[in-house]
């Protein structure tokens, strides 16, 4: 996990986009990039920035915090509505939201969805890291007098030949002097599934 996430406060009162900004500041792990009264003035913000977590409320003036999200989905942040309106908080989680907090802001439950938030990145981080790993994973095997190099997700199946393994790639087919069985033995795990 990235060792601070960065995040933006849009809250249209003074008063409570403040008690975000002290809640926030109580994090270190979380930095705030910008704070902002008018989600419009936000929009071109966030676009640039492409903070990890966005604060916001829905009642504001000329654009609602729903509206908001839809026009950001592209950027991936975090989406945490801090609303008094409980009535939007179904639209707010078909819109994808990671969490929906009532005001007034209380600062055992601003908590609670803060822990969430890191735990989810770290796991977000880990699957992605696992990813990356199976990604370069490289098989190497000889074919004749050559040894071929091939990224595992390059193998689209492998077939048996008696003592060869044919392997199959969209560019070309390998024929390997190994058994199926002694060639998935030298594959990640999981990473191949055997047909009856």
């Amino acid at each position: 996990m990235k060792n601070t996430l960065t995040c933006i406060i849009i809250d249209d009162d003074d008063l409570d986009r403040m008690a975000v900004e002290v809640e926030v500041r109580a994090h270190q792990q979380i930095k705030v990039l910008g704070s902002f009264s008018n989600p419009i003035e936000a929009l071109d913000f966030i676009k640039i920035q492409r903070p990890d977590i966005l604060f916001l409320d829905i009642d504001m003036p000329e654009l609602n915090g729903l509206d908001f999200i839809k026009s950001i989905t592209a950027l991936d942040t975090i989406n945490i509505i801090i609303s008094s309106h409980p009535e939007y908080a179904l639209q707010g989680f078909q819109l994808k939201v990671f969490d929906f907090i009532l005001k007034p802001l209380e600062s055992a439950r601003f908590e609670s969805t803060i822990k969430r938030v890191l735990d989810f990145t770290q796991l977000k981080d880990k699957a992605e890291a696992y990813d990356v790993l199976f990604e370069n994973e490289k098989i190497i095997f000889k074919e004749g007098h050559q040894m071929v190099t091939l990224n595992s997700n390059e193998i689209l199946y492998l077939e048996a030949y008696g003592d060869y393994t044919k392997i199959v790639t969209d560019k070309k087919e390998h024929l390997t002097l190994a058994t199926l069985s002694n060639f998935l033995e030298s594959l990640p795990i999981g990473k191949f599934m055997r047909d009856p």
